[in-house]
């Protein structure tokens, strides 16, 4: 005989009441908190305060500004999401004034800034110009001395070979008995003479060599001084011009940004107190 089977357990169907119940008891009741005004305008002024505080190190300045525009324009808008009661025409009004000012003043720092910033760009690439074309004619200077200077010297040595070998054969002549024929038509005198003039020649040429040499080496010095002088000329009015930009002020405009914050806090504590007043007058009339 088969044994007994055991069924699967029979689960009770939940009426829709039942489920209607079991869902209303799933909900979590989440109970809003209670908005602070207080609380909102002074975290806004901190955050302020802290923005007109705010110092930048290093420039370019206009990079950091854009940043802290943004910064300050966030914290005003979340001033005015937080607590929309407090945002009247007043507040706008004021509001609108100072950061409209507010631009100006840091748009003119950044535009100074930056014609300060190509200028000294310029006069910096021009410096390196000058300084290389500096440099250059020193190289050329150094370079043409010397090729003058071997130049003489082989010229020299050139000369002093051929008045040592003339010297030589002047000897050989007067040392030399002449014959017959050369005493009969002078060759021997004749043939001395012209020695010793070539002599005397090249002499002279060496000496003429030795001056044209320095007259020369003057003349290019002259050269090289009066264009080197133009140079460095133009150099010394770069660098005064270079140290003259240095003067003029580039700074994170704190003074501004500091002013500005300051008048944004009191459009917000304005504003807020009015919001204040507002709610204290509403909360009398209802009690009444």
């Amino acid at each position: 005989m088969r044994g007994r089977r055991f069924g699967r357990p029979v689960t009770k169907k939940k009426s829709a009441r039942d489920r209607r119940e079991q869902q209303q008891a799933s909900i979590v009741y989440i109970e809003s908190s209670q908005i602070d005004p207080s609380q909102i305008r002074s975290t806004m002024l901190n955050q302020l305060d802290h923005l007109g505080n705010q110092r930048f190190v290093l420039p370019p300045f206009s990079e950091h500004f854009r940043r802290w525009m943004k910064d300050v324009t966030t914290v005003l808008s979340d001033f005015e999401s937080q607590l929309p009661a407090a945002v009247d025409d007043k507040y706008r009004q004021g509001i609108e004034k100072t950061m409209s000012n507010l631009r100006i003043a840091l748009q003119e720092r950044t535009e100074t800034e930056n014609t300060v910033s190509t200028k000294r760009s310029d006069v910096q690439r021009q410096l390196a110009a000058y300084e290389s074309e500096l440099s250059r004619l020193d190289r050329d200077y150094k370079t043409r001395t010397h090729e003058t200077r071997r130049r003489h010297e082989q010229s020299l040595e050139k000369l002093r070979h051929e008045i040592s070998m003339l010297d030589e054969e002047r000897l050989r002549i007067l040392h030399t008995k002449p014959t017959l024929l050369q005493r009969l038509f002078h060759r021997s005198e004749a043939n001395l003479e012209e020695t010793t003039n070539a002599l005397r020649s090249k002499k002279n040429a060496l000496g003429e060599g030795k001056e044209s040499f320095e007259q020369d080496m003057e003349k290019q010095r002259k050269d090289y001084e009066k264009r080197r002088g133009l140079v460095d000329e133009q150099l010394g009015a770069l660098r005064a011009q270079l140290e003259k930009s240095k003067e003029i002020r580039l700074d994170d405009a704190l003074d501004i940004r500091k002013a500005a914050c300051e008048e944004l806090r009191r459009a917000v504590i304005d504003s807020s107190q009015r919001l204040f007043q507002e709610q204290d007058a509403g909360k009398s009339q209802g009690n009444e």
